[in-house]
């Protein structure tokens, strides 16, 4: 009986510790490896629907960057973050339906993004199952260091497109007056949405893949907008990235901002 009081004890003191720790592990810091796919009018399929046709999903559209950010957990299940991606967005014309046109593009864009995160499954210091039905064995737990969230969020995108010559020279049908290629545009609100998963390999280190896509207020972002275009461009990234959690609270214990 006395052990049996004991162990509970232990159980209620444990889960109470853990309860907290979340606390202690509330901020992180994080660097990554994006790389952005575009959907838009150059190197497209025939389909009206560019932003959901298979077809539009190749190689030759993959452009790399960098990025980081900062998050801070709310809560056991929500976070704040704040991230930065600086890369290249382009594709081509060659090898897709328009082939024959010989367009393309690349543009450099700086992205600054603020996101909330929900978490389906919290992080692996919330992954703690305490069994006391083997007392020989006394406590055991099992850790599930994998997490797993959805995020939204909004921000701006600075870009600079560089269309290639066969792209300068293009002139409207006729019947139409509509300027369709237009490089001076630089900025463009973003929306990014997705889902993302964590791995924690190491004591306050995270491996996390993040895949999600990226809807902006522009037709421009390859500096060409058809006249017969019935969406704006958009992007999507995946990020490959490497996360460290500060110890919060040895970092803030004096600050009066610590909360």
């Amino acid at each position: 009986m006395r052990r049996l009081i004991f162990l509970t004890v232990a159980v209620l003191m444990v889960l109470d510790l853990q309860a907290q720790t979340w606390k202690q592990n509330r901020m992180e810091v994080y660097l990554g490896l994006p790389v952005n796919h575009y959907f838009g009018d150059v190197g497209n399929s025939a389909s009206t629907n560019i932003i959901t046709s298979i077809k539009d999903v190749r190689i030759r559209a993959l452009r790399p960057g960098f990025g980081g950010g900062i998050g801070f957990k709310v809560n056991p299940l929500i976070s704040a973050q704040a991230s930065l991606n600086v890369g290249f967005i382009g594709n081509t014309d060659d090898g897709s339906y328009y082939s024959t046109r010989g367009y393309s593009f690349s543009t450099f864009s700086t992205e600054i993004t603020v996101k909330g995160i929900y978490y389906l499954i919290p992080e692996s210091h919330q992954n703690y199952y305490y069994r006391i039905m083997d007392f020989r064995g006394g406590l055991k737990h099992i850790n599930k260091p994998f997490s797993l969230y959805v995020f939204a969020g909004a921000g701006g995108l600075f870009f600079n497109a560089s269309p290639n010559d066969a792209l300068l020279s293009r002139t409207p049908p006729p019947g139409f007056s509509k300027p369709e290629v237009d490089d001076s545009k630089h900025f463009t609100l973003v929306i990014p949405a997705g889902l993302g998963i964590k791995y924690e390999f190491y004591p306050r280190f995270q491996f996390g893949i993040e895949l999600g896509a990226r809807y902006v207020t522009t037709d421009y972002l390859d500096a060409f907008s058809s006249v017969y275009s019935q969406h704006n461009d958009m992007y999507y990234t995946i990020n490959f990235n490497v996360y460290y959690k500060v110890p919060y609270q040895k970092l803030f214990k004096r600050s009066p901002w610590q909360f």
